[in-house]
């Protein structure tokens, strides 16, 4: 049996939703939707939101000329409560790359291995999702006091 590790107090939950990268959305949103049959609750010239249970799989445009697969944009993990959580995440020295309000829910943007980019998001009702088309890069954090 693996060693267990002391758990961070973030308060994670689960998942709240992953994006993917994508070079034929409209492809992807048929498959989605047509033969899985989550539902559309957000659209963007760019991005496309989908409803499966109360979790959501983001759909978005690969850049131009994007090199390789296609992939993950982002995953976003849900914490059960936003008070402190900048400075949990910030004493267990986890780089913050931005932060971001909206109006159902708040988010930290943080640097995770090879890139990754996560973001930790705190929602009053979990089973609420506005999709707005707002939903892109975060704001910068500000500086963390030495």
């Amino acid at each position: 049996m693996p060693a267990k590790t002391a758990p961070r107090e973030f308060g994670l939950i689960g998942f709240d939703h992953v994006d993917v990268r994508l070079k034929d959305r409209v492809k992807a949103r048929r498959f989605f939707v047509e033969q899985l049959g989550m539902d559309v609750i957000g659209e963007g010239p760019d991005h496309t939101f989908l409803l499966f249970g109360d979790q959501v799989l983001g759909l978005r445009d690969a850049a131009d000329g994007q090199a390789g697969p296609s992939g993950i944009d982002h995953i976003a993990l849900r914490v059960s409560e936003w008070t402190g959580l900048r400075s949990r995440v910030a004493r267990a020295r986890v780089v913050i790359t931005g932060e971001k309000e909206r109006e159902d829910s708040r988010s930290l943007f943080l640097r995770g291995p090879e890139g990754l980019r996560i973001e930790l998001v705190w929602r009053p009702d979990p089973h609420a999702h506005s999709c707005s088309g707002q939903h892109g890069m975060p704001t910068p954090a500000p500086a963390e006091p030495e």
